[in-house]
């Protein structure tokens, strides 16, 4: 049996060291020339806005009347009202089983937030509402409905993370 000696182990060492080298630069060479963003690439749009917003409309569940104009069985001046400390952050939803949900966030101001209604009058023109506080902030959290300028329901919560729900039918 043959031992090797310090210079042949020390050879082969760089050898293997100059292969792994080697192996680096051309790896390295090769990502800069397949990563090269020079190249400019236009791809089309697949679906055009118009096709979006149609299917959108097609999707609505009641009839739309023409803005400024309020059919003879749509309730007048239903709103829902957002009061609370300054700067409460909160998110929710509001809305009747004809329209759906409508899903709202905001931060409360000096005046409260108001989202309008559209309620059809009929068996099903209960309006449903679902506040809550996102980030833990001291005060209440109040919740209104407002019809024809008049308060019919109204919630609240002190809770720091509290949530409000009101639900009104005439």
């Amino acid at each position: 049996m043959g031992r090797r000696g310090t210079v042949e182990n020390a050879l082969m060492g760089c050898g293997a060291l100059t292969l792994l080298a080697i192996l680096a630069v051309v790896l390295l060479g090769l990502g800069v020339l397949l990563g090269r963003s020079d190249v400019e690439v236009d791809l089309p749009v697949e679906e055009p806005i118009e096709d979006i917003l149609d299917v959108q409309d097609e999707n609505e569940t009641a009839p739309r009347p023409p803005i400024g104009v309020l059919p003879e069985n749509v309730t007048p001046g239903l709103v829902v009202r957002v009061s609370g400390p300054q700067g409460t952050v909160y998110s929710g939803a509001y809305g009747t089983p004809q329209g759906g949900m409508v899903p709202v966030d905001g931060v409360l101001g000096a005046v409260p937030a108001e989202y309008g209604v559209e309620a059809w009058s009929g068996a099903f023109d209960a309006v449903s509402t679902m506040f809550r506080k996102n980030q833990p902030i001291p005060g209440i959290l109040r919740v209104e409905v407002v019809s024809a300028g008049e308060v019919v329901a109204k919630g609240e919560t002190s809770e720091e993370l509290g949530s409000v729900e009101v639900n009104w039918s005439p």
